[in-house]
């Protein structure tokens, strides 16, 4: 019989990691910017695999090419010690994160619940969904989160924090 475990990614606020119920601490930063950012990245549309070029280049913008790549190796060898294996489909070529894992994301449960709300005609189950998704809204996305050395990453959560931050300020909208 197997064991379901189940993984919760939170990054409306300060990152945390739950595995079945626990905190999951880990002390690289890649390694949650990663996890972020093939997490959040796919919302929307289906999910991809992300080249490791592209990921390297993302995380490591200044450096060489072989240095980029040994150090995204080493930070997906992190996120698997700190998980387990079934999170990241990993191959030479690219990664993704597993979509048929047990994976519960706020982001992606916040956009969910303000699209039914938006979506449904009764007032009160309007209002009721929304109203939750207000609540999960934490902080700000990554709030204090930043990598010193990767622009790049910085720049895609700026971009995806200031796009949540107008959605919770519409659906603060909605529910007045």
């Amino acid at each position: 019989m197997d064991i379901i475990v189940h993984l919760v990614l939170q990054f409306l606020g300060m990152p945390q990691l739950y595995l079945d119920n626990k905190s999951v601490a880990t002390d690289r930063r890649k390694a949650i910017a990663l996890l972020a950012y093939l997490a959040v990245n796919d919302l929307g549309h289906p999910p991809q695999r992300y080249s490791r070029q592209a990921l390297s280049a993302l995380l490591w913008p200044d450096y060489e090419q072989a240095k980029a790549f040994s150090n995204l190796r080493q930070t997906i060898l992190e996120v698997r010690q700190a998980l387990g294996e079934n999170w990241l489909i990993v191959d030479r070529e690219s990664i993704q994160v597993n979509t048929g894992a047990e994976i519960d994301l706020d982001v992606a449960r916040f956009q969910d619940l303000l699209l039914k709300g938006r979506q449904q005609t009764e007032t009160d189950l309007r209002i009721s969904l929304i109203a939750d998704a207000v609540k999960l809204y934490r902080d700000h996305f990554l709030t204090g989160f930043t990598l010193k050395d990767a622009h790049p990453f910085n720049d895609w959560a700026f971009t995806e924090s200031e796009e949540l931050r107008h959605k919770f300020t519409e659906a603060l909208t909605l529910l007045v």
